[in-house]
């Protein structure tokens, strides 16, 4: 078996046991618990009246916001927040082994 086959597998893997023990629910609510916790989810909003304040509400759409938020949001998710749910995802890794 190759390399990427066994990673597929073991992704398939971890699907599975995430949907089947609800553990997909567990985790997002974990996630969004840790990051309003750590201020992201007003971090996030304060960005965002920034740029509509920028641009203006009458000149710029919703994707676009979308856009520019996105990847703010992605940089600003603290470490820990970060290392924890790879943690949790490893455990689950574990448990289907």
């Amino acid at each position: 078996m190759s390399e990427a086959e066994l990673d597929q597998k073991i992704e398939t893997a971890l699907r599975n046991s995430i949907l089947e023990t609800n553990a997909k629910n567990r985790l997002k609510n974990l996630l969004f618990k840790r990051l309003s916790d750590s201020g992201w989810k007003n971090r996030l909003k304060k960005r965002c009246t920034e740029i509509i304040r920028t641009k203006g509400v009458n000149n710029i759409k919703l994707d676009q916001l979308e856009d520019e938020v996105l990847a703010y949001g992605r940089e600003i998710i603290p470490e820990d927040v970060k290392i924890e749910l790879l943690q949790q995802i490893s455990d689950l890794l574990d448990e289907t082994k």
